[in-house]
């Protein structure tokens, strides 16, 4: 994957300016310091994924005659 600073949306344009300038950082360091952070935060659990349907597994147990519990 290719990422081009110019291709950008103005927001993240800004931040990854401003990392560069702050850190005096290339376009790939504060590019590469962005994705760790939203890496360590989850993001890539949630992009790009569809909500998934809550299935049940096992179904729930009900007291019966053969419960040994009570």
């Amino acid at each position: 994957m290719t990422v081009e600073l110019e291709k950008l949306p103005p927001d993240t344009r800004r931040k990854v300016e401003g990392l560069m300038c702050q850190n005096g950082w290339s376009f790939s360091q504060a590019i590469n310091a962005m994705m760790e952070t939203a890496i360590a935060s989850g993001a890539v659990s949630e992009v790009g994924r569809k909500k998934a349907k809550v299935l049940r597994l096992v179904t729930p147990m009900r007291a019966s005659g053969r419960d040994s519990s009570g």
